[in-house]
């Protein structure tokens, strides 16, 4: 049997293969609005200014914006379907 460890960023933080942080460093601290966006449509491309904001929500607003469209993985929308009941869609 192997295993397969993914090589750890520059900073020693891991990076997913889209370049955005770990979802659970961002998402918590997302604002409301921006969460009900991205829950209208789990698999849509993330707009610039999403992306912009995750990075600076993580201390890495020094970070160029990725030159690829950005999508959440299978991993992160299920971490969100977790969260989904905490949000209030009044």
């Amino acid at each position: 049997m192997s295993t397969i460890v993914d090589p750890p960023a520059r900073d020693g933080r891991r990076v997913r293969q889209h370049g955005l942080p770990p979802i659970g460093s961002w998402w918590p601290m997302l604002e409301h609005p921006l969460k009900r966006e991205l829950l209208e449509n789990l698999d849509a491309p993330l707009r610039p200014y999403i992306v912009r904001r995750i990075l600076d929500l993580c201390d890495r607003e020094h970070e160029r914006l990725p030159h690829r469209t950005v999508r959440l993985d299978l991993d992160e929308r299920a971490y969100i379907a977790g969260w989904a009941h905490e949000l209030s869609w009044e």
